[in-house]
């Protein structure tokens, strides 16, 4: 074969197109392989080890570094051979943009040091499944490799990170060097924010900076590929011919014949020198204090309270701070833990027990948030929301919100945030890197990184199994190192001795360090009703199952009698059920004359079954009157009870476990700032589904309700029991069996987690309850919540027409989420939806049951029956669902040892 006819490797690292959304481009840039390589070995050699390996000694970080050097030199020797350009079209086939694959290419790397060819071979992936099999494979390999991985088993994960962040970073300064902001910010998995220098267009800056040093010269250079009329002239053709999927091939031929013609050395571009440097704002973090840090985020006179000035001492003392936090309603724990964190650079994440708490959180945390970029200027603070219904990030900068100006990925920064809001639930889902295969384990490896605080607020509304895999999962972040807080305000003294191994501070039945409280609160901040409320209770009223509305009515009356005692009062009523809360405010709405008042929209409805989109809506238009000190009236249920931040002049509970009290009369007199208010406790018993006390319990309660006339959280307390906490003993190996597999690579624990089974508050799944109508416009509108499966049996009352019952899933083959009607199966692999609609605008068909009685007012009040409960003797509960005459299915969960 002569020169002329030799065939070169296609050396190219990256492609980028100048005309992106133009099917005729005029030229294409390829970014050199040998190029790529370079910068990331640079990168390599640049990065600080002791901060992804801070216990291992400098020996073994030297290893670590020469591992993911090697793997940086061969991690990309594939693409040559697997290059490719190719099209994306719209669904209708037409021309969207281009791109290019090297799809494979990891798979080529070769090393005899098969710790970096398998680091090599790992990168772009990282799940779960493929680091726990690496990882198994390497203790197998050798001793040497076992007794490395023995040690810390995330030594191979750290390693593929660093790697991996290498190489996105090399990759995102690329795009943003050669001109493609757009492809810099759509990139994902990064864990970093990179930004050119508004001082210099030759100096980019990295937030966090993971470098040893504050800068790191890098180079860049491209060849660019021109195309003649004639490539323009076959790239045309496919479009005069309607066949747009053909403009990825002709390009591929295009540029893979140009660059044959160059002999695989075409003129480069002028190299571009660019200086990757640290955000100098990061060295004010040092300087902060606890007086300091409140008065920049809470104003020139919030005064960081003796709780908060402890808290602080713990948070910014310690290597690895592990406290029980101990405090009253309203005293100000979420900025103790928030500022701190913020001070020491904490990456803090926030898991809540429910996600009704979570728009209240991310609220108040926003305020702060973009307080604190205005204390670093330029960098991005960025705050991530992680429930089950959404995931999204937001970014501020010098005190604004800069989310919408960016083209941000949902998945482009997973956990990369300075706060990050989610629920236990959720945050268990993480922890055992649940998810979308790809990337998932960058979700434990973040968890576990050594600048971590996790923070679980209002930790005493756990029980039975939610509690039982919360103890498992503090238990192994403590043992793993991990910086902790527990913050309650009502914790029982069982749960309590659980984690005698953190450290308390206890401002609840420590009288000392209460009287220094309640002095700070009356003297210091002037609010001198700080904890001061009068109590009375309605024991005599009673709730008969058979009828309610008698007790519906007498608490109706009691409202309206505080209304009109003292018009411009804000009152939260709280009772058990959705029924009773929806009756109650029907009731009022009807008796209170609303066209003549001036007070605007003054009376409120607020529980769990409103739905998802509107409920968010209702709490901000509540938040605001009371913020305003404007009168209102909330009918509520126990949604409220926790994190919400009212300050009522008027507290009316239905009798509930001492806890629970404790907790709603917290949003009674938050201030301080009320003289006269007052905590109605109604009802002569706890009803037996929200029952926490055994009998000696409840007399002693009773004992203690009928002595006082003022509130007393102290005396209440001290009749706070829980029955013995039966652990079951399947949670706690599901526990154990998951975090082996994830954490420990012990493959024979992959079965457990493939199926999927994570247990978080029950062995019961949820499904989504969706109500879809039209409305008055035309436009198709969607109320979903999410329920227990178990609450949707079938019985005489609550069958209704129209509901359709159909599972999610995703279709790896088109890369889209898909519907299909309910399969047999476990419930814990699917994603179930139960859809009603109106007769009128019919999702079904009519069968002769009445209309579901939904009003978005009132929320879904009633549950409809969908599934029939089979008689089962073995572990599964069975669920019977009729689509039709001649098709059905059953779907099947674990029974609770100690079933309702």
């Amino acid at each position: 074969m002569s020169k002329s006819e030799r065939q070169h490797p296609f050396n190219f690292g990256r492609v980028f197109f100048p005309e992106k959304s133009n099917p005729i481009p005029n030229r294409v840039y390829f970014q050199p392989l040998g190029n790529h390589v370079g910068n990331v070995r640079r990168l390599v050699k640049a990065w600080n080890f002791d901060d992804d390996f801070p216990d291992a000694t400098l020996e073994e970080r030297q290893e670590s570094f020469h591992r993911v050097l090697k793997a940086a030199d061969i991690h990309d020797m594939g693409k040559p051979q697997k290059f490719n350009l190719e099209v994306k079209t719209t669904q209708h086939r037409k021309f969207k943009e281009y791109i290019y694959s090297f799809k494979g290419h990891r798979f080529a790397a070769n090393s005899s040091d098969i710790w970096a060819k398998t680091l090599a071979i790992g990168h772009h992936d990282f799940s779960v499944n493929d680091i726990s099999r690496d990882t198994y494979k390497l203790k197998k390999e050798s001793q040497y490799y076992a007794d490395i991985l023995a040690k810390d088993p995330l030594t191979y994960a750290r390693e593929l990170y660093i790697l991996e962040m290498c190489d996105q970073i090399e990759a995102e300064l690329a795009c943003r060097v050669i001109g493609d902001d757009e492809q810099a910010e759509s990139r994902a998995f990064m864990d970093y924010t990179t930004a050119k220098s508004e001082l210099d267009d030759k100096i980019y800056l990295i937030d966090p900076c993971p470098f040893n040093k504050s800068s790191t010269p890098l180079t860049f250079e491209y060849w660019s590929m021109e195309l003649s009329q004639a490539d323009k002239d076959s790239l045309q053709n496919c479009l005069n011919t309607e066949q747009d999927y053909k403009l990825g091939k002709v390009l591929d031929k295009i540029a893979k014949n140009w660059w044959q013609s160059q002999q695989g050395k075409p003129e480069k571009s002028e190299p571009k020198l660019i200086t990757l440097s640290a955000y100098k704002s990061e060295d004010k973090l040092k300087d902060w204090n606890c007086n300091s840090i409140y008065k920049a985020l809470g104003g020139e006179n919030f005064v960081p309270n003796p709780m908060q000035d402890k808290v602080f001492e713990a948070i910014a003392n310690n290597d690895h701070p592990a406290v029980m936090l101990k405090s009253p309603t309203g005293s100000g724990k979420m900025e103790a833990i928030l500022f701190p964190a913020l001070a020491r650079g904490y990456r803090l994440f926030l898991p809540l027990p429910a996600r009704s708490l979570l728009e209240d959180q991310k609220e108040r945390i926003e305020k702060y948030l973009k307080k604190f970029s205005k204390l670093q200027p330029d960098r991005e603070i960025s705050l991530v929301v992680d429930t089950g219904a959404q995931m999204y990030r937001a970014v501020y900068r010098n005190g604004e919100d800069i989310t919408s100006t960016l083209n941000i990925n949902s998945r482009r920064h997973l956990y990369k945030g300075d706060v990050i809001l989610t629920t236990l639930d959720k945050f268990l889902y993480r922890y055992f890197a649940f998810g979308d295969k790809q990337k998932s384990f960058i979700f434990p490896l973040r968890i576990h990184r050594e600048k971590t605080l996790i923070c679980f607020d209002e930790a005493h509304t756990y029980d039975e199994i939610s509690f039982t895999n919360f103890q498992s999962l503090v238990k192994s972040l403590y043992e793993a190192g991990r910086s902790l807080v527990l913050m309650t305000a009502t914790m029982p003294r069982e749960h309590y001795e659980r984690f005698n191994y953190l450290d308390l501070i206890d401002l609840v039945e420590n009288s000392q360090y209460l009287e220094e409280l309640n002095q700070f609160q009356q003297q210091t901040l002037k609010q001198p009703h700080f904890n001061k409320k009068a109590f009375q209770w309605y024991s005599h009223l009673k709730r008969d199952q058979d009828n309610p509305e008698s007790f519906q009515n007498e608490i109706a009356k009691i409202i309206l009698k505080e209304w009109q005692t003292k018009a411009e009062r804000r009152i939260i009523a709280v009772v058990e059920t959705v029924k009773d809360a929806a009756a109650i405010y029907q009731s009022l709405i009807k008796n209170i004359d609303l066209n003549t008042d001036a007070f605007g929209q003054f009376i409120f409805l607020y529980h769990g079954r409103i739905a998802d989109h509107i409920r968010p809506i209702i709490y901000k238009q509540i938040q605001e009157r009371d913020a305003n000190s404007q009168p209102y009236i909330l009918l509520t249920t126990s949604a409220i009870e926790v994190g919400c931040d009212l300050n009522a002049e008027v507290l009316i509970s239905q009798t509930c476990p001492p806890e629970n009290l404790i907790q709603r009369a917290g949003r009674c007199n938050r201030k301080g700032n009320i003289s006269d208010a007052k905590v109605i406790l109604v009802g002569d018993e706890i009803p037996d589904f929200a029952n926490s006390l055994d009998d000696l319990g409840w007399k002693k309660y009773q004992e203690t309700l009928q002595s006082l006339e003022d509130f007393n959280t102290q005396a209440i307390a001290k009749c706070i029991s829980r029955t013995q906490q039966v652990d079951d003993y399947r949670v706690v190996e599901l526990f154990s069996m998951l975090h082996d597999y994830v954490y420990g690579a012990d493959l024979t624990c992959q079965p457990a987690h493939e199926k999927g089974l994570v247990i978080t508050r029950s062995w019961k799944p949820s499904s989504t309850l969706i109500y879809l109508y039209k409305d008055e416009n035309g436009n198709q509108q969607k109320h979903k919540i999410t329920v227990p499966i178990d609450r949707l049996i079938k019985n005489q009352n609550n069958q209704y027409a129209n509901t359709y019952v159909y599972e999610r899933y995703y279709n790896y083959e088109n890369t889209q989420w898909q519907s299909r009607d309910l399969g047999w199966g476990s419930a814990y692999s699917k994603d179930i939806f139960i859809e009603i609609s109106p007769n009128n605008q019919s999702a079904g068909t009519f069968d002769g049951k009445e209309e579901y009685p939904y009003n978005p007012e009132l929320g879904f009040v009633e549950l409809p029956g969908v599934f029939i409960k089979l008689k089962t003797s073995d572990f599964e509960e069975k669920l019977l669902y009729q689509h039709n005459d001649k098709k059905s299915s059953i779907i099947t969960y674990t029974k609770s040892l100690n079933p309702d």
